[in-house]
């Protein structure tokens, strides 16, 4: 009998390791394709979801494309005058109003700012980004995702695919523009790439700072539609009353940094190397504005915000992260 016993151990054990205890002859993926996965999802996902984003790009392109033909036939004179055309189109795309512009003498013509769109990309941005946490958690899909990816492998995948989505929608049009602009006017590329190189720097710092921002509040609140809202709001109620701080005190160069619009439009001048500009209400009023003179408000402050706006950021969505519990989120 011990001997029958025995033997239907050992046959027991033999059944388990011949069909359960088998060695792996898959792959293991890396976990970093995990996480360009997840971005790539997002990325997806949420340009199928963004009907008005890509009908607002297509009007972007029609208006930028009739405009970049006006220009062209417009006898710009010299080189400076071409320069201020470019820096300027990139420094109005998502501002709210003309209120800084270049200010070196020569013609200023925003090529393809005539169209008034950056309400509208700011809003769209809003709403699009907004969902990224808050959807997860109404949908209560974070578990699935937290099974295949570490809680800092998850945000970076949600911070890299709004980045890329801003940069769709804003780097994209300037490059397509500025590109188009250039050649129509005959001019080398080559002695443009100091500009090129300019704008694509800006777009990734403001892809950053927005992308970062909007991920806040869409972790911190519980509807998409609130983080939209507040982040609207922020953005067109804080570039008004910073606007306002600034005309009641005008001689306080600083006070421009208060406004997001003004910031924005600050950020890409100083990443364009334009430090001599302009800031007026109209046509014919404009106050010297020097971003490298020693005085007042220098270039290197406008960077400095910018960097310490992404560090408190950063912190902030780190922190929030690695406090909350997987049912919290």
């Amino acid at each position: 009998m011990k001997e029958e016993k025995f033997q239907t151990d050992s046959s027991s054990t033999e059944f388990l390791q011949k069909f359960t205890y088998r060695p792996f002859e898959g792959k293991f993926e890396p976990r970093w394709k995990r996480v360009l996965y997840l971005m790539r999802f997002e990325l997806i996902s949420t340009w199928r979801k963004s009907k008005f984003a890509r009908l607002l790009m297509t009007i972007t392109f029609v208006f930028s494309f009739f405009t970049i033909i006006i220009t062209a036939l417009i006898p710009f004179g010299n080189v400076v005058a071409m320069r201020d055309a470019l820096n300027e189109s990139v420094a109005s795309y998502l501002s709210l109003s003309p209120l800084i512009t270049p200010s070196s003498g020569g013609i200023s013509i925003s090529v393809g700012s005539l169209t008034g769109l950056g309400i509208l990309l700011i809003m769209v941005i809003g709403l699009a980004g907004s969902g990224f946490f808050a959807d997860d958690k109404q949908g209560k899909v974070i578990e699935i995702y937290l099974s295949r990816l570490s809680k800092r492998e998850y945000v970076i995948g949600k911070v890299g695919a709004i980045v890329l989505y801003i940069n769709l929608l804003v780097l994209l049009p300037l490059f397509l523009k500025g590109l188009l602009f250039v050649q129509a006017l005959g001019e080398n590329q080559l002695n443009y790439l100091d500009y090129y190189l300019g704008m694509i720097s800006y777009c990734i710092l403001i892809s950053i700072i927005i992308g970062l921002f909007i991920l806040v509040l869409s972790i911190f609140v519980e509807k998409r539609s609130y983080a939209s809202l507040i982040f609207f709001i922020f953005f067109v109620f804080g570039s008004i009353i910073g606007e306002m701080i600034r005309i009641g005190i005008p001689n306080s160069e600083i006070l421009l940094l208060i406004s997001p619009s003004n910031f924005l439009v600050l950020l890409a001048y100083v990443c364009l190397g334009d430090y001599d500009l302009g800031v007026g209400g109209g046509i014919f009023t404009s106050v010297e504005l020097n971003l490298n003179n020693g005085v007042g408000l220098e270039y290197w402050h406008v960077f400095l915000v910018a960097f310490i706006i992404i560090l408190i950021l950063t912190l902030t969505l780190v922190y929030k992260i690695r406090k909350t519990t997987t049912e919290e989120l």
